[in-house]
């Protein structure tokens, strides 16, 4: 019985990562969880015999979903093989497991079953997380542990490969880690490949989605969205279903570390539906005070009172920079001031901003310790973008061609309060980041 086999175009894999290439019609696919000794070890054994691909998959969301599209693009693929040391920390072995097991929740896009904190696929249409399950007749454990060592795990590994590309009538069937398969090779799923880029969805996302979770896992997420609303909704909702329970000294918090928010159109929009903490009237007073300096009667600092005059004129001195040199990368504005700041009860939360004047457009990056996100992050997106307006209309008045840019927020703790419990800061409520 001949075993049917689809062409695979050349530009395949259709996503970049870590990985080898053997034979694209053959069956298997390895998916090794870390790379260590032990799984560079694996990829090496399995091209030699023969596998599709061999590859590294350390994180439990971007990265599963990027071993999707490249397993969608060659139907050829039947099984998967999951071999190595699992990844502690994200354990995206278990994750691509219980993916072909149990599937995603459809609301939380959380992968039913998995442990791991980052454990969800935030891009890829449910569908196509569907057609993945349905091509890959089977998700083969070789996760080192519970009695299979290292060496173990390889030699099972060449019994499984050798089992899979066997002609259904000659079938084999294996016990590993006390679980029966029963392995062939039953040919290509479809006749042609599915080709989904998840890089162009990515890149794409601010015009078709609004939003975009770019990369997500503990320790660092990156949203591209297009204007400050869609920001604003994407990555609270991200904070409420994925973040972590985290006590502060203003009551339990939902946490995320490191977040990276790209927004594209910042002068597109308004005020979001549903914050809670202004008026479209209130924000836009409060971008202005910042970009005049205006330091509140019963308050020792605001963000403007740092910008204008704490440290010196620091936006009149922006303009300056980048009027005398339009590709400074010097252009820092500053609101942290070092030492006194760290003994402070309740210092400013932004630490910096930066402007860089690329292909004539005037592009803010800001970094922030702490956010409130759900109630802080609209007044200090408008008021970054009050000053980069400013700074524009000036360097217009220069000569300069200029129009407004991107701006990219970064943030160390991103949270949202589950029960706030007060706030006692030299800074207006409207603007605490906290």
């Amino acid at each position: 019985m001949e075993v049917r086999k689809c062409e695979v175009p050349d530009k395949w894999p259709v996503e970049d990562g870590y990985y080898f290439l053997g034979n694209k019609f053959h069956p298997v696919a390895v998916f090794i969880p870390i790379d260590d000794e032990l799984g560079r070890r694996i990829a090496r054994f399995s091209v030699e015999r023969g596998v599709a691909i061999a590859g590294f998959c350390r994180t439990a969301n971007i990265g599963i979903e990027k071993v999707i599209c490249n397993v969608l693009a060659n139907p050829n693929i039947r099984w998967l093989v999951v071999a190595g040391h699992e990844c502690e920390g994200h354990r995206s072995g278990e994750a691509v497991i219980k993916l072909w097991e149990n599937g995603l929740d459809p609301e939380s896009r959380r992968i039913v079953g998995a442990t791991g904190p980052s454990a969800y696929l935030p891009n890829l249409p449910l569908e196509l997380v569907e057609e993945f399950r349905r091509q890959i007749v089977g998700v083969i454990d070789l996760i080192a542990g519970e009695g299979l060592g290292d060496a173990e795990v390889v030699r099972e590994l060449g019994r499984v490969i050798h089992a899979c590309i066997q002609e259904p009538e000659n079938r084999v069937r294996l016990v590993v880690k006390g679980r029966e398969y029963e392995l062939f090779d039953p040919g290509a799923y479809r006749e042609e490949p599915l080709r989904f880029s998840l890089r162009r969805l990515i890149e794409g996302a601010a015009r078709e989605a609004r939003a975009q979770v770019v990369y997500s896992s503990p320790y660092l997420t990156v949203v591209i969205a297009e204007t400050i609303a869609d920001a604003y909704h994407a990555v609270k909702r991200l904070i409420e279903r994925h973040g972590y329970d985290q006590p502060s000294r203003y009551g339990p918090t939902r946490e995320m570390m490191n977040v990276v928010v790209h927004i594209i159109d910042w002068l597109e929009g308004g005020v979001p539906e549903g914050y809670p903490t202004g008026s479209a009237e209130a924000v836009a007073s409060y971008a202005r005070d910042v970009r005049e300096g205006v330091l509140y009667e019963g308050h020792s600092y605001t963000y403007g009172e740092r910008l204008r005059r704490r440290f010196g004129d620091q936006l009149e001195a922006l303009v300056e920079k980048l009027a005398k040199d339009p590709g400074t990368r010097q252009a820092v504005a500053c609101f942290w001031a070092p030492y006194a700041d760290l003994l402070c009860e309740a210092p400013p939360c932004f630490v910096a901003w930066q402007f860089l004047l690329r292909h004539g457009r005037l592009h803010a990056t800001s970094y922030m310790r702490s956010h409130d996100f759900e109630n802080a992050f609209v007044h200090d997106a408008f008021a970054i973008r009050e000053v980069a307006l400013y700074i524009v209309e000036r360097l217009r008045e220069r000569g300069l061609s200029v129009e407004p840019g991107t701006l990219t927020y970064v943030v160390g703790s991103c949270h949202v309060y589950q029960r706030y419990e007060g706030y006692a800061c030299g800074q207006s409520t409207s603007s605490a980041s906290r």
